[in-house]
């Protein structure tokens, strides 16, 4: 299995993504977020890393300076798991553009970079894959749900049609399901998921789904 090691700059970052960040990944074998607890701001992440089991890597400011301690415990940290720890993908949640020489450093030694941050993340084109925070998680609450994401119950059911389709319908197609098929079969609707088209679910999920295109101009998708 892959190995994904996470590292979350807190100071940049607001605690409520994180559930569309742990999302992207079926494991993560390191989590760490770095920052400044004590701070009034950040005191909602401390609950979150509890309930996620991320590890809080402390680091308070102790004098006025350009350079964020944050940012760089963040990058010893990132350091330390690519020559100690059997890392293949490194995910860095941060808006900063001081990640920027790390990144490229850490692609330079054949190891992917996934990032999240807002739109307006400068670094954002050095990662292999970047992901705008905020932007496909508008979906609904959903009461009665004993689950920690509604994203995650969502794609638990996405997964399930995708699977049966594929069992069910398509052998003729190597497995591959036709999308257009998935609408009529399944009960959820793309206002459910997030999304304005379908297509853009499977491709913000794509640790998950496999998607080409099809014959007649549109596209299949199946899991991974």
């Amino acid at each position: 299995m892959e190995k994904t090691a996470l590292f979350i700059d807190a100071e940049n970052i607001s605690h409520k993504y994180i559930e569309q960040i742990i999302a992207k990944f079926e494991h993560i074998e390191v989590k760490k977020a770095y920052g400044n607890f004590g701070a009034v701001q950040l005191k909602p992440w401390v609950n979150i890393c509890s309930r996620f089991a991320i590890e809080v890597v402390y680091q308070e400011k102790l004098v006025k300076s350009k350079s964020n301690a944050a940012d760089i415990a963040l990058t010893v940290g990132v350091m330390e798991s690519l020559y100690v720890s059997p890392i293949d993908t490194f995910a860095i949640a941060s808006s900063d553009s001081d990640f920027a020489a790390l990144v490229h450093f850490l692609r330079r030694n054949g190891k992917k970079v996934i990032g999240f941050g807002n739109n307006t993340a400068s670094a954002k084109h050095y990662f292999d894959d970047f992901y705008i925070l905020g932007k496909q998680n508008t979906i609904p609450k959903v009461k009665n749900k004993s689950i920690a994401s509604v994203d995650t119950y969502y794609l638990a059911l996405v997964k399930e049609a995708v699977e049966t389709h594929n069992m069910q319908k398509l052998d003729s197609l190597k497995q591959w399901m036709l999308v257009p098929i998935f609408i009529e079969y399944s009960t959820l609707q793309k206002k459910q998921l997030g999304v304005s088209k379908l297509y853009q679910y499977f491709k913000y999920h794509d640790q998950h789904f496999k998607m080409q295109k099809a014959p007649d101009g549109g596209f299949l998708v199946s899991l991974h």
